[in-house]
């Protein structure tokens, strides 16, 4: 029905029950075809005509509908809060379908605009009435309640949410990566890392060029790292690598190699650590912290590899740039440990009391206690 036809059979309507079945059938062919504007005048029309409650409701919520699609916020808003506040389902032509599209919408808009509370009680308004809306509006809805509840901290939760979606989409549905990495995500935040793992890896098994896949691989590695396998950890960040040259997404890799000096050092490989460690000296970070716990590494494996006058210069030069950074534990016992063997006894009871003071639970404090 176009334009004419519409106006022509407006014309000939002899109530307004017809009247009002015209304008919702005119307008779901403007909404179905794109043109939200136009539809949400002749939905506001039909509005005007109407006088039972629900009705009116389901009028406002289509007129909310239309300005939420055309990016309209602010009236989206106003004509979906009107609607919520109209539905009665005390008094006859309730739509139970509607009424929970119209806090689907709501939810949506509300975290949007950062208001994670009130669009996960939005949601949960919606969630009451799961079983009368489509399946694209369910599964949307429990993803929608998942990340809900993991920016409001409750991991266990946004799970449960994360499964229900998933048991609703098709194995080769596009939306199944994103509900999975949800799940990582959360199962991170809970500290549950190898349940991360093994759902960050189901990510990228479902799209292996997965948009966010070196933040997947960086997440990964910190799983690996927090789990200290040290060894699947450092594979994982030469992926990131790999994957930033293949990308050309070179920049500021240091914190990858420090990260792999790290994990090298706590495997022994004090060479490669020393070696990583200048190569991020080299690669010649700005931020000041990554200059400190660069060189920091320089002192760590400089005192493993037996080189303590070199691991006490290097740990001065460290000092003057930053009194804490990452991994300093590492670094104040073995400048206290160097200092001891070269027989400098003043600044080995100076490092080893900065080191019971900054980590006084580190069982490393009752080894330093034993040296004089």
């Amino acid at each position: 029905m176009n334009k004419q036809q519409f106006h022509a059979k407006l014309k000939k309507a002899g109530s307004d029950a017809e009247r009002i079945s015209l304008h919702d059938a005119y307008a779901e062919e403007l909404f179905n075809k794109g043109n939200y504007q136009e539809a949400a005048r002749i939905y506001g029309e039909a509005l005007g005509i109407v006088k039972q409650t629900n009705i009116k409701a389901y009028f406002a919520g289509q007129v909310g509908i239309c300005h939420f699609n055309n990016g309209e916020d602010e009236k989206a808003f106003e004509y979906l809060l009107k609607s919520a506040g109209l539905f009665d389902p005390r008094k006859p032509e309730f739509m139970q379908d509607m009424y929970g599209f119209i806090f689907f919408h709501l939810g949506s808009l509300y975290e949007y605009h950062g208001e994670t509370a009130k669009s996960l009680e939005a949601r949960k308004k919606c969630e009451e009435h799961i079983d009368s809306q489509e399946k694209d509006t369910q599964w949307m809805l429990y993803a929608g309640l998942s990340r809900n509840c993991e920016a409001l901290g409750r991991h266990g939760e946004a799970i449960r949410y994360s499964q229900k979606a998933i048991q609703i989409l098709s194995d080769n549905d596009p939306g199944l990566p994103y509900l999975y990495e949800s799940m990582a995500n959360n199962y991170l935040g809970l500290g549950q890392y190898q349940e991360a793992i093994k759902h960050f890896s189901k990510v990228l098994e479902l799209d292996p060029r997965f948009e966010r896949r070196d933040e997947i691989y960086a997440k990964v590695a910190e799983c690996y790292r927090k789990l200290a396998n040290y060894t699947m950890a450092i594979e994982t960040y030469e992926k990131i690598l790999k994957l930033k040259q293949l990308t050309s997404r070179s920049e500021d890799l240091h914190w990858i190699y420090l990260k792999m000096a790290e994990c090298h050092f706590r495997t022994n490989s004090f060479e490669k650590s020393l070696l990583i460690a200048l190569e991020t000296l080299h690669r010649n970070p700005q931020d000041v912290l990554e200059q400190a716990e660069a060189r920091s590494f320089l002192t760590n494996n400089y005192y493993e590899l037996g080189r303590y006058q070199e691991a006490v210069e290097e740990g001065r030069a460290t000092l003057k740039l930053a009194k804490r950074f990452p991994n300093d534990d590492l670094f104040y016992v073995r400048m206290a440990l160097a200092c001891h063997k070269l027989g400098n006894r003043k600044e080995f009871a100076r490092y080893r009391s900065l080191f019971r003071k900054l980590f006084k639970d580190d069982n490393w404090n009752k080894q330093l206690d034993k040296l004089s």
